[in-house]
């Protein structure tokens, strides 16, 4: 429970500072395309601009590799808790192998379609 808390909280610092810092590269460029649209120095504005961008990107990815860890362990701890793993279910067709009405039922179809990460 520890580890899963310890994954979630550093998933959820590294995506904002990633992507805050995209923000931040992308506003410090745009920036520099304005200084040199009026004849002014801006190869170190641009330049740091894009620095802020790409380790943006970097801690981003990073992010989202702490996303596909914390899902694994919170999955991997629910199926300890129930005492059985869960089996794959695949994209095809449901259980009722037709029209797929059953699928829909509720309305709540973000509950039947899982993402490839979940799987």
């Amino acid at each position: 429970m520890k580890n899963i808390a310890k994954l979630r909280s550093k998933w959820l610092v590294f995506s904002f500072s990633g992507l805050l810092l995209v923000g931040l590269g992308l506003t410090i460029v745009g920036e520099a395309i304005l200084l040199k649209m009026g004849q002014e120095a801006y190869f170190l504005m641009g330049t740091i601009g894009l620095v802020a961008f790409n380790t943006g990107l970097s801690i981003f990815g990073q992010a989202v590799i702490f996303r596909y860890r914390y899902l694994q362990a919170k999955g991997r701890e629910a199926s300890e808790y129930k005492g059985k793993h869960r089996r794959p279910r695949g994209r095809g067709r449901g259980p009722s192998g037709g029209n797929g009405s059953s699928r829909n039922e509720g309305g709540n179809r973000s509950r039947d379609l899982k993402s490839r990460f979940e799987e």
